[in-house]
């Protein structure tokens, strides 16, 4: 180890402490009431080099009206909820975060919503959104759910999706099967997730209806993509349930786009292939080492934070890190839930502060109980010591 090497792991060190030994009063911050202006680097630096505000089930009005404090903070990017067709509407005053915010990832088919239905917006907002995006300098990502389609309970297709899909058998797996072996990959591809119709990813039309959906979103001014259960759709080095999708997919989509963004979910682990399989094609996710740092940042012991290494063992590059996702927030039983905000911010200065990773900051609800669609106000995402982790994110990007 180089006196260089033990001077900043010292610095480092210095600098949990002091805050570790901050007043709670430091991290209390509600809502900035410092005019800040977005980091000089910031506007050119890629997704992947960047800092992302995932805007949990917000409008796309909402975003854009937004846009202006997001940059300021410091965001290079904002990431949607699923912007594909539902089963039910969602945009009624009893459509809650709470009660329904499960539903966006029950779509009913390949293609930009357009009804007024939906508490996310219509496709004319999203291209309105994309474009006010672009000119401050922010890229757009949404989420796509293309390893299942939306459910009518007890394993059955919901009538919502049009019969062009419901009643073609070659567009599913057997969907009367559900995942109980995670380690087995062909449970993991070709069966249910809780009884959610697993669609046959490896059939042509169906690669094709996800290609024209992305292609669409791209029209519209769409900067990348966040696949949904990524790692219950097969790769080719699958044994006995092997298939081209994402090479079709993703090659597919490049070629349209070149400079396009795509990260896949990756919870846990793969279920038995390398992750090389996937990164290939896409960043992915590692959920374990955010969790691990969040609770270490509660429980003590920060030292394992300073590893060089990530669960996944993928480089830095290809991976995207969070303090929290929607999931260990928004579920009931969800690891994050009951974390203040102050130590999601302290685990953010972590995980932000990680070279070459994309690093995504889940934007909490203001309260569960509000209606999808809202904004969400004072729920730490743009508390001034995010804003200055996001600063130095962008001002170090490209560099060690």
């Amino acid at each position: 180890m180089n006196r260089m090497t033990r001077k900043i792991i010292s610095l480092a060190l210095v600098l949990m402490l002091a805050l570790s030994l901050l007043p709670a009063s430091v991290f209390a911050t509600a809502d900035s009431t410092v005019p800040v202006k977005a980091a000089t680097k910031a506007a050119g630096t890629s997704i992947q080099d960047g800092v992302t505000l995932h805007c949990w089930n917000w409008s796309y009005a909402n975003i854009q009206a937004n846009l202006d404090k997001i940059a300021a903070a410091g965001y290079t990017a904002v990431q949607t909820s699923p912007v594909q067709p539902l089963k039910e509407g969602t945009n009624s005053s009893w459509s809650t975060y709470q009660g329904q915010w499960w539903v966006f990832y029950q779509p009913t088919e390949f293609k930009i919503n357009t009804s007024t239905n939906n508490a996310l917006g219509t496709k004319a907002q999203l291209k309105s959104l994309c474009e006010a995006a672009e000119q401050k300098g922010i890229k757009v990502i949404v989420d796509v759910v293309a390893n299942h389609l939306a459910d009518n309970g007890g394993n059955n297709v919901s009538s919502a999706v049009p019969s062009y899909l419901r009643s073609n058998a070659a567009y599913w797996h057997d969907i009367s099967r559900n995942t109980n072996n995670w380690w087995d990959r062909y449970e993991v591809t070709q069966y249910c997730m809780a009884g959610l119709p697993d669609l046959n990813t490896g059939n042509k039309d169906i690669q094709n209806y996800v290609l024209t959906f992305l292609k669409e979103c791209v029209d519209v001014g769409v900067d990348g993509f966040r696949f949904d259960a990524a790692k219950h759709i097969e790769v080719p080095e699958d044994t006995y349930c092997s298939s081209d999708f994402w090479p079709t997919v993703i090659n597919g989509i490049k070629s349209y786009k070149s400079d396009i963004y795509v990260y896949g979910e990756m919870l846990d682990d793969t279920g038995g292939v390398s992750y090389d399989t996937y990164t290939k094609y896409m960043s992915i996710t590692d959920n374990r080492w955010g969790d691990n740092v969040r609770e270490s940042v509660i429980n003590g012991g920060n030292a394992g934070n300073f590893s060089a290494y990530y669960n996944t063992n993928v480089a830095a590059n290809k991976l995207v890190l969070w303090a929290e996702s929607h999931d260990t927030y928004g579920n009931d039983d969800g690891a994050s839930k009951y974390d203040s905000t102050q130590n999601i911010n302290k685990t953010w200065a972590l995980v932000a502060a990680r070279a070459d990773a994309m690093s995504l900051y889940l934007a909490r609800p203001s309260s569960m109980g509000i209606k999808l669609g809202t904004a969400s106000t004072n729920t730490g995402w743009d508390w001034e010591e995010v804003v200055a982790v996001n600063k130095f994110h962008n001002d170090f990007a490209g560099q060690s």
